[in-house]
């Protein structure tokens, strides 16, 4: 039995424990002292559970020049994820099973970090079809990959949903709210895409979705968290929580839903603190330099975060700006719940999907370090604190801070599968 020791988040708070680890990669046993075949000490280290980021676009297949999977989930360990959800927008898109099936079969052992994956059905009565996928993809609005359903189709997927019990993650902007750009620009980005348009979407669902398990992605303002009814989470990015129009370059800060203003980030900031968002999730949706240096108007959305959200946020924790337990809810235990997967806590029987960081180990951004195909990061310049060591299943695929280069990522499942 391998032994962890460290000042373990265990049963919402720090102690220092000994977590011991079985040879299936579960958790076995919680004591403040343990022997076992290795025992790995990280003496006053705080060891938390792995992050899951319930909202990634690794481009793989179809759009390897952008990231795929060995290079998008190698940058994900480095940034403490254990576990992400993938997006279906890729190419092919991923509206039909036989092409979940495809995508399954290509990424078996290419990952870092274990996986899971969305699906985008294109009527209600194609979700039962769907059974390995974690959950369902709705596009209210256009974004990458041109995958915009209409009303009646949301409503069709919703019913559906609600009767087979399965998640649906909603990009929530209502296209009939959007207006022409006023300028060029981040600026103007914001504008033609405005918070109406989010609170309006937001609207149709809550009127749309019985009881079905809804949650709304990328919330951008507190306007629109607002509008989000009782019974439906939601998640903020970190590029909402930390950029701005007047925080990012051009192109590079192009996103949907937009960056807003400084004023609208710091009262979302204030809300996530608060307890109202359920979840951080990364939105990483990396674009070559390139595609991003093309005019405003024609370059793509999106931006690379997977491996730059927890150790942004942990920052915020060591500033005293945010209580660790919200971090860890947030970023592991919550995106876990709602995708009904067996991560985000230590506890006797679980994955053994573990960080070791010490918080007081402050370094500067650079996307040299964040080792992303596509080459750059949003928050180059500013602070974070990346985990020393990252465990997947017991096993290390970081150590001092590098990634150790196995791919022992797995595919993950709905629990009811």
């Amino acid at each position: 039995m391998l032994v962890v020791r460290g000042r373990v988040w265990f049963r919402g708070r720090l102690d220092t424990l000994s977590i011991g680890i079985d040879e299936d990669g579960r958790i076995a046993a919680i004591k403040k002292l343990l022997r076992g075949d290795e025992t790995i000490d990280h003496g006053d280290a705080l060891i938390l559970p792995g992050c899951v980021d319930m909202h990634v676009h690794m481009r793989d297949p179809g759009l390897t020049q952008k990231d795929d999977f060995p290079s998008g989930t190698r940058s994900a360990a480095i940034g403490g994820v254990t576990t992400i959800a993938d997006m279906p927008n890729t190419l092919p898109a991923v509206t039909a099973p036989s092409v979940l099936r495809e995508k399954i079969a290509g990424l078996r052992g290419r990952a870092v970090v274990d996986y899971a994956l969305y699906a985008a059905p294109q009527s209600g009565s194609a979700l039962g079809r769907f059974k390995e996928a974690i959950g369902f993809k709705v596009y209210m609005a256009e974004s990458t990959g041109g995958m915009q359903v209409d009303i009646p189709t949301t409503e069709d997927i919703l019913t559906a949903a609600e009767k087979d019990k399965r998640l649906v993650v909603v990009h929530a902007e209502d296209p009939q709210k959007f207006t022409k750009p006023r300028a060029r620009g981040l600026e103007g980005h914001s504008m033609a895409r405005p918070v109406e348009a989010e609170v309006s979407a937001i609207a149709t669902i809550a009127r749309l979705r019985g009881s079905a398990a809804v949650h709304v992605a990328h919330v951008t303002s507190v306007t629109a968290l607002d509008a989000v009814p009782a019974g439906v989470t939601s998640e903020v990015t970190p590029h909402h929580l930390f950029l701005d129009i007047s925080r990012a370059r051009d192109a590079f800060g192009k996103v949907n839903p937009p960056l807003r203003s400084r004023e609208e980030r710091e009262a979302l900031w204030e809300a996530f603190r608060a307890g109202r968002l359920d979840v951080i999730a990364s939105d990483h949706a990396p674009h070559t330099i390139d595609e991003k240096q093309e005019p405003f108007d024609e370059a793509p959305v999106g931006v690379p975060g997977v491996a730059t959200s927890f150790p942004l946020v942990m920052r915020r924790t060591r500033a005293g700006d945010l209580p660790l337990e919200r971090v860890v809810s947030a970023m592991a235990t919550r995106p876990a719940e709602i995708l009904g997967i067996e991560k985000g806590v230590i506890e006797i029987g679980r994955d053994a999907d573990l960080i070791a960081i010490d918080p007081r180990q402050v370094g500067t951004i650079r996307a040299k370090k964040l080792r992303y195909k596509c080459g750059w990061t949003p928050f180059d310049g500013m602070e974070g604190s990346f985990p020393q060591h990252v465990y997947l299943r017991g096993e290390l695929i970081v150590e001092q801070g590098e990634p150790v280069g196995v791919n022992a990522g797995r595919f993950v499942q709905p629990s009811s599968s």
